[in-house]
């Protein structure tokens, strides 16, 4: 017998059957009850049981609705009492900042980079022929806020024929650049240089990047500037707000600097750099006044001057890049480097092998990177930040850092292959190298590739990747036909470990749309290398230069029209 409570004058009987409920009113003897009575109770499923005679109290309607009035809201403060205890304790581990360190980000309309007006053929194939072709698009900022965005010119889309055309295909004869009928995609012989003096508000081509119609046997290379053919570059400021930028031709590399928060031209012709070693991706730090570091991928290193190997060959110039130190590989595998801009610190990230699983390790040099060629010189040992549990088949551990001493390592791994789920590693020092916290920062569910970080004065630490997540739509299956990739991107301030990104989209529109080609084959490289971020000299916004694959190549199987565009993001800081 299970008793709710009782009143001194009369008492309810609640018989339960199989067929039910049936309340019985009992002063003296039992009466049938009305239908109108209200009665609170607890329905158990004894179905299978015998009959059993529960006693309790009838209510009143009025009764009833005070009393399940009360009884929701003690529950309610149960909930909230549980939620306030959950919530505290994942404040506790630091996740998705939520102790008031994330960053929100107002994102702005997205903007494609223009070409030359002049240079337009509506006839050469483009889908959006007033815009700039290209891929992984490098951006760099100076102390005014002036930007500069270089990008890859497609080698292919130099019209139809082109002088290596054994290896790419097409016919043979010369690139042709801002010339009707041609189908060229190109306005100059030089990379992509555009540049913008307003924040980002409006784009246009740096100075001396004008239009050079005509085909690449006629290209003027004692005119410098766009004049000097090349294929994909690199862009770094040092503390005197000069703008340096590297154009590489693979054999070698053409030098551009520009004066005056980078809005005036200063190299007067095709400047060459005459590397030891072949280059591939080059990448570009600059500090202090003219010093300048080039790291370079010639692929397999040929012997050097410290006997060791290494795929990145490091140069190095005290004089604003009129004359590099030589012979001195950086073993290890794919690299990223990056300097302070008025400090001495320069950092080196990279794997430390080309193997499926090993470590990311970082080289440091505390005076400015200076005495290589027949020993390392100023660069210490490699420090280990972390581990590679999978070799993913694109991307590179990636390193930024400012005056403060605050460095961050952030890399994609790929535990469960090329087309499983990628993870997110950071790695994070305060403290110039010295110390290192070391956690997993993943978003998604899915493929996080070339992640980048930017780092602002005051420790915001801001980081952005293409992701394609697995479980955002309706698809049967992970890396499957119709999936989307999109820009992500995140800031948080002070980050400690164990603290997550509240990454958002950027740009609401997708990048690219997986094909049956790419499902079929597991290939995710259809964004391509990397792309960069910057943060404001004030620290109150970000900037992002990417890709965008919109449309058929037109001269490539299986290959897509590949946009270059840019977006900014204002920092609730």
């Amino acid at each position: 017998m299970r008793v709710f409570g009782f009143l001194p004058t009369r008492r309810t009987i609640f018989v339960r059957r199989n067929e039910g409920i049936k309340a019985l009113q009992q002063p003296a003897r039992a009466v049938e009850p009305s239908e109108d009575d209200t009665i609170v109770g607890e329905l158990v499923d004894d179905s299978e049981r015998p009959d059993m005679v529960y006693i309790g109290t009838p209510v009143e309607p009025k009764d009833a609705a005070i009393a399940l009035a009360a009884l929701a809201i003690a529950v309610m403060f149960v909930v909230l009492i549980l939620q306030s205890f959950v919530f505290n304790s994942v404040e506790d581990s630091g996740t998705e900042g939520s102790d008031g360190r994330s960053i929100e980000i107002t994102w702005g309309e997205s903007q494609y980079m223009p070409r030359h007006a002049e240079c337009i053929d509506e006839s050469n194939g483009q889908d959006l022929p007033g815009y700039g072709i290209g891929y992984e698009p490098s951006i760099s900022i100076t102390s005014s806020g002036n930007m500069f965005v270089t990008a890859h010119k497609d080698l292919r889309w130099g019209g139809e024929s082109n002088p290596v055309f054994p290896l790419l295909g097409g016919e043979p004869g010369p690139w042709y650049a801002c010339e009707q009928g041609q189908q060229t995609s190109w306005d100059y012989w030089a990379s992509w240089f555009w540049a913008s003096y307003d924040n980002g508000t409006t784009w246009g081509h740096g100075d001396n990047f004008g239009p050079t119609p005509g085909n690449s046997f006629t290209a003027n290379y004692l005119a410098g500037g766009s004049e000097c053919l090349g294929d994909e570059g690199d862009i770094s400021v040092d503390a005197e707000d000069t703008v340096y930028y590297l154009d590489t031709t693979l054999e070698d590399n053409w030098w551009h600097t520009f004066s005056d928060n980078g809005s005036s031209y200063e190299t007067t012709i095709c400047q060459r750099m005459n590397t030891m070693a072949a280059d591939d991706r080059p990448w570009v730090a600059a500090q202090a006044d003219g010093i300048i570091h080039y790291l370079g991928n010639s692929g397999a290193s040929p012997p050097e001057c410290t006997l060791d190997v290494g795929r990145y060959w490091y140069y190095h110039s005290e004089n604003g890049g009129l004359s590099f130190s030589q012979c001195y590989a950086v073993p290890g595998g794919w690299s990223t480097i990056a300097s302070q801009r008025h400090g001495p610190y320069v950092y080196i990230a990279q794997e430390n092998a080309d193997s499926s699983t090993g470590t990311v390790q970082v080289r440091i040099s505390d005076q400015y990177g200076r005495g290589t060629g027949f020993t390392d010189g100023t660069w210490a040992q490699p420090v280990s930040v972390g581990d590679r549990n999978g070799n993913c088949p694109e991307g590179y551990p990636v390193v930024n850092t400012n005056e403060n001493g605050t460095v961050a390592v952030v890399w994609a791994d790929c535990p469960n292959g090329g087309t499983g789920p990628w993870d997110l590693r950071l790695a994070l020092s305060y403290d110039h190298g010295t110390n290192w916290s070391t956690w997993n920062i993943s978003h998604i569910n899915g493929i996080q590739m070339y992640p980048f970080v930017s780092i602002s004065e005051d420790n915001v630490v801001a980081l952005a990747f293409y992701g394609l997540d697995f479980d955002d739509g309706d698809l049967e299956g992970d890396y499957v036909v119709g999936e989307e990739w999109y820009l992500y991107a995140a800031a948080l301030r002070e980050p400690q470990e164990g603290d997550l990104w509240d990454f958002t989209i950027a740009d609401p529109e997708p990048l690219h749309i997986v094909t049956e080609y790419e499902a079929t084959e597991g290939d995710v490289h259809a964004l391509h290398d990397f792309f960069e971020t910057v943060i404001s000299p004030d620290g109150t916004w970000m900037g992002i230069a990417y890709q965008q694959n919109i449309g058929l190549h037109p001269f490539e199987d299986n290959e897509e029209q590949r946009y270059i565009k840019f977006v900014r993001g204002n920092l609730s800081v």
